[in-house]
């Protein structure tokens, strides 16, 4: 699943495509996603500006003028895909296509898409910060590149807590947009055990943690997230962060530090945890 630098990059290339564009035409293919899609979809948005793409934990927001705004979440395999000038008959896992063009230039033709075949993702239309919208995001907790993410909160949150560090983290309410490959990197690399329960860090190794949660995320924006399966830019390059992984998808390599040992790969909470037991004791 999309984590919040693969999400990051998406929302980025997309507002960097179409921020200040104008929608033409918006056409369903089908609206039984995760989510279903407003039918309003189809007819609000025409002759609508985009003001902004953000991203919101793994969330992305595209903004419209009158206070519209798409909400769209990839999902396991969802991406967002953009076609210039010449458009492509639409793929079977393509649900939503949107076209725009330029406010002083009609001929001006862009069209993205939201393809997603296994339709774990959705994508739909609200009234911006209605109670629908907000629902969507008031349980979230604080973006951990943002300035409201600071080392007392996280230590208060984790220290009340006996479920292990691992857990924790990919808790959404606790911190968002952390996931499975960036929550084992950053503990590798703050050199603690996804084992450990909550309440017996200490305040120097919440510190070191929330220093390279921060390290490890800002890494994988610059490299464009991490390709490993589904995940794609928008111009439809892959990312490659994968190439600097530490112990993600590393099970039965040695460890970068030297240490003699190999990764070890083991389940924990229905996923799947890998840490260096050298490393992180």
């Amino acid at each position: 699943m999309p984590e919040l630098p693969e999400v990051e990059t998406v929302t980025s290339g997309l507002n960097f495509a179409i921020k200040n564009l104008i929608v033409k035409k918006v056409h369903v293919n089908r609206y039984d996603l995760r989510i279903k899609v407003s039918n309003e979809i189809t007819s609000v948005l025409n002759n609508l500006k985009v003001i902004a793409v953000k991203r919101r934990a793994k969330y992305g927001i595209i903004h419209f003028q009158n206070e519209y705004s798409i909400v769209f979440h990839l999902g396991m395999s969802g991406r967002i895909v953009i076609d210039r000038e010449i458009f492509t008959p639409l793929q079977k896992h393509d649900h939503i296509a949107i076209e725009l063009f330029k406010k002083n230039n009609k001929n001006y033709k862009l069209r993205f898409l939201f393809r997603d075949p296994r339709r774990f993702g959705f994508f739909n239309i609200y009234k911006t910060h209605s109670i629908n919208y907000n629902n969507l995001f008031k349980a979230l907790g604080p973006e951990p590149l943002a300035d409201n993410f600071s080392i007392d909160n996280l230590f208060n949150k984790i220290t009340k807590s006996h479920s292990n560090i691992k857990s924790l983290l990919l808790n959404q309410n606790i911190i968002s947009g952390l996931g499975n490959i960036y929550v084992c990197e950053a503990l590798f690399l703050a050199g603690i055990s996804p084992r450990t329960e909550g309440y017996s860090l200490s305040l120097r190794q919440i510190e070191s943690l929330y220093y390279k949660i921060k390290e490890v995320l800002l890494k994988a924006i610059k490299e464009g997230g991490t390709s490993i399966q589904d995940h794609k830019k928008v111009s439809g390059e892959i990312g490659y962060f994968q190439n600097y992984l530490s112990v993600y998808n590393r099970e039965n390599e040695r460890c970068y530090n030297n240490c003699k040992e190999q990764i070890i790969r083991f389940k924990q909470n229905g996923r799947s945890t890998y840490y260096c037991p050298n490393c992180q004791k």
